[in-house]
């Protein structure tokens, strides 16, 4: 990430909104990495949980011809969402 964390969820408060954008490489992989997508999401949830959040996963201009990453991604995406 080319951002700290921390320091812009300080910035930022609850007046801003938080774009959060996941690096699109967990995409396009023939299978994910459920455990280090979780990770990451958990973490960086943690750390801005006294912001407003969206998270979105773009420029995705290949999902490795397996559709059910996307779908995977969002299922771990919003588990981890709600469990903040």
């Amino acid at each position: 990430s080319w951002a700290n964390l921390a320091d812009m969820a300080d910035k930022l408060g609850e007046q801003y909104i938080y774009s959060m954008k996941p690096h699109p490489g967990d995409l396009a992989v023939p299978s994910l990495n459920e455990e280090r997508i979780r990770s990451e999401l958990r973490r960086a949830l943690q750390i801005t949980r006294s912001c407003r959040v969206e998270i979105i996963m773009k420029d995705n201009h290949t999902i490795a011809n397996n559709p059910q990453n996307v779908i995977r991604w969002c299922q771990i995406a919003r588990e981890e969402a709600e469990a903040i």
